[in-house]
């Protein structure tokens, strides 16, 4: 299982578990989408942990970008995680969103983009395909996700637009075919995959999640999806980003509960119990 293998490779041994560091890490992803779309609340629960929000000055820009960062010193293992908003982008035409992305990945070589709307917010399609072009362009896969899934209204809208907007374009612009996802993945039926027709390599997927647990008179929904997002990003990036989707769902205890129960059949015995002590004590 390629996680399992990810995990050794980190440094989890049969003693010690993950094998600390003092070397400060430094790990980055762009999130954009429109406002009130659940941005930071969706990144509190991918990251299991606080965020703080701040404005950071972008290579040789004269605007300083928003950013939401996650720091941690935990255990001796210093590291931060930074997520580079599109807020605040000006002007907001093609060439300024080419510009941006290609800084970001010029210094910072991100993870992954991440795209945030909820039911209840507007999705301009051309910003988004601007965004979705860019990151194909610098080999960033495209996680576009679909906040409060269990609102009542405009959730299928949400879904619709991505799907609009990843099919295919132009043969000056990108062009995207349906990606197949093994059933057996726990993450199968929640999962939209598209790859770039040209490499056949995963260029973009879509999910709907409910970022956190939700209680009101009517009832209640649990935290959902979430789980299954970072499951496929850690499936489908490359063995070095793996590694740092790791970095930044660290300090995430409950993903790695799951994560113990979901493939406490498929991992060996003594490695899953050695994994088992490690979230136990360190999560």
């Amino acid at each position: 299982i390629r996680l399992e293998r990810a995990l050794k490779n980190f440094g989890f041994n049969d003693n010690t578990g993950i094998a600390y560091d003092n070397n400060p890490k430094e790990y980055n992803v762009i999130v954009a989408g429109p406002p009130r779309g659940g941005k930071s609340t969706l990144i509190g629960s991918l990251c299991g942990r606080g965020i703080n929000a701040t404005n950071i000055r972008l290579a040789s820009r004269q605007k300083e970008v928003s950013c939401f960062v996650k720091t941690d010193q935990h255990k001796g293992l210093p590291h931060s995680v930074k997520f580079w908003s599109t807020i605040g982008l000006d002007p907001w035409n093609k060439d300024s969103v080419k510009s941006y992305i290609h800084d970001i990945v010029q210094i910072h070589s991100p993870i992954f983009l991440l795209f945030c709307a909820s039911p209840l917010t507007v999705i301009t399609k051309e910003h988004l395909h601007w965004l979705i072009e860019s990151c194909i362009e610098e080999n960033i896969l495209c996680a576009l996700v679909c906040t409060n899934m269990h609102a009542r209204v405009r959730r299928n809208t949400v879904s619709q637009t991505f799907n609009d907007v990843l099919q295919p374009r132009t043969a000056n612009s990108y062009s995207l075919v349906p990606g197949n996802i093994d059933s057996e993945k726990p993450y199968a039926s929640s999962i939209t995959l598209y790859n770039d027709s040209k490499t056949n390599k995963p260029a973009a997927l879509t999910c709907q999640v409910n970022s956190i647990d939700e209680s009101s008179s009517e009832g209640g929904h649990q935290r959902s999806g979430v789980f299954e997002l970072i499951l496929a990003l850690m499936d489908l990036l490359p063995d070095d980003k793996l590694n740092e989707i790791i970095y930044m769902v660290l300090n995430n205890r409950p993903f790695w509960t799951y994560v113990g129960e979901t493939f406490s059949r498929d991992w060996n015995g003594k490695f899953l119990t050695n994994f088992r002590l490690w979230y136990e004590k360190f999560g």
